[in-house]
């Protein structure tokens, strides 16, 4: 877990220095194997066990919550044929590592002529908006698979669990998170072809209740 967690301070340090730009263009290969390796560890894999339990039909445990909202790492669980709702990730940097299941995602991007609305809707929350957009083939995954969000390819995305019996649960590593100002998560619907509708904020999951700083005593042992 301490491979991972240097390789997330490093893109974080850059993405500071470079803006979000950089996001879209470092080599992740580092960052994704980090990754893989952190998820094979006996402590993390001790650490779920003991820890998750799912609550409704999309789960979240937090795995490492930075201060200041620079990056967190969490696992997320979905029930079978549980569809989570399309969201988007403003200016940020997804790695989603597969666990466990059968899933797909779907992604999708603002059309750069719509980016004014998509903005403008942040700021003050109006009414729905429909905007053009270009969505990409789906994917589909299974355990040990990865994919990325950047903010400007695939920076929409929703996961569907299509097994029939198992969980499907994924690590996220995202950096920088959600801050609530600049970077403040909006949810769509499709509307029609190249189209989306901009909607507000459903109740997207339960979040596991645990202690933060039990969390960071666990990631930094």
């Amino acid at each position: 877990m301490h491979k991972l967690l240097k390789e997330v301070v490093k893109v974080y340090t850059q993405f500071q220095k470079l803006g979000p730009t950089y996001l879209d263009t470092f080599d992740n290969r580092a960052i994704t194997e980090a990754t893989f390796e952190a998820v094979k560890t006996k402590q993390l894999q001790e650490y779920i066990k003991k820890e998750f339990k799912p609550i409704g039909d999309i789960s979240m445990l937090p795995i490492h919550l930075e201060p200041e909202h620079r990056f967190t790492i969490a696992m997320f669980a979905l029930r079978p044929g549980v569809r989570m709702p399309l969201h988007d990730h403003p200016n940020m940097f997804v790695l989603s590592h597969v666990m466990n299941g059968l899933g797909e995602r779907e992604s999708w991007d603002i059309d750069p002529i719509d980016h004014h609305q998509q903005i403008e809707f942040r700021k003050n929350k109006g009414d729905s908006k429909i905007l053009k957009a270009i969505q990409y083939p789906k994917l589909q995954l299974k355990e040990g698979d990865n994919c990325y969000t950047t903010p400007n390819k695939c920076n929409l995305h929703k996961f569907s669990n299509i097994h029939q019996s198992e969980l499907f649960m994924f690590l996220d590593v995202i950096l920088p998170h959600y801050n609530g100002v600049d970077r403040v998560i909006n949810f769509y619907e499709p509307f029609s072809e190249n189209q989306l509708e901009l909607m507000g904020n459903p109740k997207t999951y339960q979040r596991h209740p645990i202690d933060v700083d039990d969390i960071r005593e666990f990631i930094v042992q």
